[in-house]
């Protein structure tokens, strides 16, 4: 593709006239990769791409695209924000434009509800992707996910190879990240959802606020918005646009449910006046609100009542969000809850399906957010009989500094702490007697556990059969 083609909907500031006709055959932000008449974005961020640039020109650049001027053997175009000029150029590049993307942004609750609203739109007939934590998924095809938002030169070729595929709609999950590294420069997205903003991920954004703002500047005037009225950023949001549409259970809104049964699979939804009964597979509060943004988000792109029922009855849980394991009298259940309102809300709904006692096992990641662990230990005092505290994802911490950071919110002494997973589990579950309830949060269908830098394998779901299988045995 011409460089001039390239650039288009690209502010730049320098005059590239002399090479505006070269021809581009690769972008990348990796300066290692081999990129035979390419494009290389430089821009400072973990290391200074300028550092990079000999690198770069090495292995193949004949352009190179950054916010300061450069002398330099390679044709040097200036533009006035290098990351967000990422996203408009490799659109252009990979002629990805005009797809409809469904964003669902907040804190908890963004996978289920892209696989909600997939079940939802191929009940109406339409061809669905979802790109989110989970993975990337579309017709029979599955990739691995490394981001819960992919970095946009991988986002644009996926949604290229969507757009060729005939996808009708995308649905994908918008990290915080994602929005203040301008990774979703140049998208045409349909609708956007808030699900909700709660603590997380302040070892980045260092204060709430900052978390809530960063959110909050995903949306315009000009968006179909459909945002959580509960949710006290939400309000932040329906305050600010008058067009946004509120979805809620104690708050007015446009869209809500009542007469919700004790499971919170089967309840009356009103949306915008059109009342009908809705029954799901899904268990607790949470997966009410989810249900309640994706039939707005749908109803409001034009699926008929008759199918947003069906796709909500259709809809079954996500691997690694409150799946229940039943053995004998017993219960496991896995859950992704990786935050203090994650892990309330899962704690609370396995409450309500337990007979006997409940058990929790949890820990938290290494070289993250550290002030959200004293506060997520209260919280499984509080809500279990019995918290076995443990590792998950360490990275470069020792994990029992972490495990150490997690009792400081524990008051009493129903709480064990075993710094190996797997054993923590295998005890917890020989723990259980009939009508107990073990939840297991924070990895959900994670295949890894992340240690000084490698990734080894591990699943909480392998862990758990295998203890099964021991005890039936």
């Amino acid at each position: 593709m011409k460089l001039e083609q390239l650039l288009k909907g690209v502010n730049v500031l320098n005059d590239i006239s002399q090479f505006k006709n070269i021809n581009i055959e690769n972008i990348s932000v990796k300066a290692e990769k081999e990129m035979n008449n390419g494009l290389f974005f430089c821009y400072k961020g973990e290391h200074n791409g300028y550092d990079l640039i000999d690198e770069a020109i090495n292995n193949g650049a004949k352009v190179i695209i950054v916010e300061e001027y450069i002398d330099c053997n390679c044709n040097v175009v200036v533009v006035d924000d290098v990351r967000y000029s990422i996203g408009i150029i490799a659109q252009n590049f990979f002629d990805s434009a005009n797809v409809k993307v469904i964003a669902i942004t907040g804190t908890n609750g963004k996978t289920t509800t892209s696989f909600i609203i997939k079940s939802i739109m191929e009940k109406a007939g339409k061809k669905v992707g979802v790109i989110g934590t989970n993975g990337i998924y579309f017709g029979d095809k599955f990739l691995p996910a490394k981001l819960t938002t992919p970095d946009p030169i991988d986002l644009h070729e996926i949604f290229s190879i969507m757009k060729k595929g005939k996808v009708d709609y995308i649905v994908m999950e918008v990290s915080a990240h994602a929005i203040a590294l301008e990774k979703i420069a140049g998208i045409n997205f349909v609708c956007k959802i808030l699900t909700n903003v709660t603590q997380d991920h302040l070892d980045y954004f260092k204060t709430m606020k900052k978390y809530q703002d960063t959110k909050l500047s995903f949306f315009n005037k000009d968006d179909l918005m459909v945002v959580n009225s509960d949710d006290e950023c939400g309000k932040v949001l329906l305050r600010r646009y008058e067009n946004a549409i509120s979805y809620g259970i104690y708050n007015p809104s446009d869209a809500f449910c009542i007469e919700i049964n004790k499971d919170c699979n089967s309840y009356i939804m009103n949306i915008s006046d059109n009342v009908f009964n809705a029954k799901t597979n899904l268990f607790g509060m949470f997966n009410v609100y989810n249900c309640l943004a994706s039939a707005v988000c749908c109803y409001y792109l034009g699926i008929g009542i008759d199918d947003i029922r069906a796709g909500l009855m259709n809809a079954r849980a996500v691997q690694g969000r409150f799946n229940v394991i039943n053995f004998g009298e017993k219960k496991v259940i896995i859950d992704f809850a990786h935050t203090p309102d994650g892990l309330e809300n899962v704690l609370k709904t396995a409450r309500l399906l337990t007979d006997g006692k409940l058990f929790c096992l949890f820990g938290c990641g290494g070289n993250r957010d550290k002030l959200k662990r004293p506060i997520m230990g209260a919280i499984s005092e509080k809500f279990a009989d019995y918290t076995f505290v443990t590792s998950d994802n360490p990275r470069y911490e020792d994990p029992l500094d972490i495990i150490n950071d997690i009792l400081a919110g524990f008051n009493k002494k129903n709480y064990y702490t075993f710094k190996d997973r797997t054993t923590a589990i295998k005890i917890a579950i020989n723990s259980l007697k009939d009508g107990d309830t073990l939840l297991i949060c924070g990895k959900g269908a994670e295949n890894y556990m992340d240690i000084k830098g490698e990734k080894i394998p591990y699943s909480d779901f392998d862990v758990v059969y295998d203890a099964i299988k021991e005890i039936k045995l």
